[in-house]
């Protein structure tokens, strides 16, 4: 984009600031809590327009609330310390030798055989295949890892156009599933649980959060699937997958699998050291059995995103401890009532139109401390109910190219438009607001979550 936009949008974001430093305190709000809900738009509007790199971003919001007396400097500083950041590195450096050992090509080939010639069952192995590997490593890199071996059976297949754009649609879509079921996925998820100890003092272990959204990863897959395929029908067309002889598993690929299996296994049944330190502890076994340099780490850790975490644990807990987000809350009242289902499918409706226009981790973050506002105003709603919703809700951004890098990425193979995406991004998109809300009014009451 033109340089001249770019200042011109950052300009607008900081007279954004200067407009809410000029008004009036309204009544019931402090100054550091009104300067707060303008940090909130700032960093919404950047976010949006991305005038600034996103990780440029999060330290520029880090900045503005010392400045403006909101915030101590070393406070906010403090906000990278949390364990969510070290459980993100940790994530990216399992994911990276995963990859280097090879043995997500392993995988991915030899799961794709499983599903035959049917190009609808084709289809579904797409979505399932992402799903999976984007619980044990970021969404985003399960993207760029099976993009090859997809496009390898798609250009193979000789016609088959809607077969072409369902599949790698269902690629992107898949690896956006499965993010959300685990710590392991995404950055959205360790910044909510985050977000929850450093605001309300709960802590969400691996399993609890796998208990809540696994659910919603399996009720999603099926109705996406159907949806998907309805939408672009998939012609009947011989699907040829890879017929790669991989041979018995090497030494490299050994040692990658028993570390991620031992981890994920630690992270199920070990509560007390702490889903950062697990997490870690596989990272640096990594390095230890010879999988990994660190020059594998510096390519593999996206340090925007790292940066990015700093500016929105300072959103959320700026918003939180002036009391801006109750207040704030109060006033959307108005809009939702007091019903708690009503306000519930409010935030999740709410964070899922956001992610459509800027960075899932920034979307939750901006949307977070609503919830928690309105969590507590409203009789019957809980933090934990709201925040976990908002994160689910992030993760699936269906419709448009620049909603999230799975859909960027996919989208450059020239497979399918951005007319194809809203089409069938649409009823998905409806159809993850309705299963997060079902789910969350069935299953999360039985477990005794609200």
């Amino acid at each position: 984009m033109n340089a001249r936009v770019k200042h011109a949008e950052l300009g607008v974001a900081f007279l954004i600031l200067l407009i809410f430093y000029l008004l009036p305190t309204p009544d019931g709000l402090t100054y550091e809590g009104k300067m707060m809900i303008g940090v909130l738009f700032f960093a919404a509007f950047l976010f949006i327009t991305e005038a600034l790199p996103l990780g440029v971003s999060g330290l520029l919001v880090m900045v503005i609330p010392p400045v403006l007396g909101v915030f101590d400097a070393r406070e906010v500083f403090g906000f990278f310390g949390n364990e969510a950041i070290f459980l993100l590195i940790g994530a990216f450096i399992l994911a990276a030798g995963f990859q280097k050992s090879g043995l997500h090509r392993r995988v991915a080939v030899r799961f794709l055989r499983h599903f035959g010639t049917s190009p609808r069952l084709y289809v579904l192995g797409v979505l399932l295949l992402g799903a999976l590997l984007s619980l044990i490593m970021s969404e985003h890199g399960v993207v760029v890892l099976l993009l090859p071996i997809v496009a390898y059976t798609l250009a193979h297949m000789g016609g088959g156009e809607n077969l072409r754009k369902a599949g790698m649609i269902a690629l992107a879509y898949g690896c956006s599933i499965g993010g959300v079921g685990t710590l392991l996925g995404c950055a959205r998820n360790p910044y909510t649980i985050a977000f929850l100890h450093e605001t309300a003092g709960i802590s969400v272990s691996f399993s609890e959060w796998a208990v809540m959204a696994l659910p919603v990863v399996f009720a999603m897959i099926p109705v996406v699937w159907l949806s998907l395929t309805t939408v672009l029908p998939p012609e009947r067309v011989r699907v040829e997958t890879p017929r790669e002889d991989f041979g018995p598993l090497g030494s490299m690929e050994m040692r990658a699998a028993v570390i991620i299996a031992a981890t994920v296994l630690m992270l199920l049944f070990t509560r007390d050291l702490g889903v950062a330190v697990v997490v870690l502890i596989g990272a640096v076994a990594m390095f230890v059995a010879g999988v990994l340099e660190w020059k594998d780490a510096e390519r593999a850790i996206p340090w925007g995103v790292v940066l990015l975490y700093g500016g929105a644990i300072t959103i959320g807990k700026g918003m939180y401890l002036t009391g801006a987000s109750v207040w704030l809350a109060t006033r959307l009242l108005a809009i939702t009532g007091d019903n708690p289902q009503l306000v519930l499918l409010f935030l999740i409706i709410m964070t899922m139109l956001l992610t459509e226009a800027m960075s899932n981790t920034a979307a939750v973050a901006v949307m977070l401390p609503v919830g928690a506002g309105l969590a507590q105003v409203v009789a019957g709603l809980n933090v934990l109910v709201t925040s976990v919703a908002i994160a689910l809700a992030g993760g699936f951004a269906f419709m448009l190219v620049i909603g999230t890098p799975g859909n960027l990425i996919t989208y450059s193979t020239g497979y399918f438009t951005q007319k194809d995406l809203i089409r069938s991004g649409m009823i998905a998109n409806l159809w993850g607001m309705t299963v997060i809300f079902i789910v969350a009014n069935t299953l999360w009451k039985a477990l005794g979550v609200w």
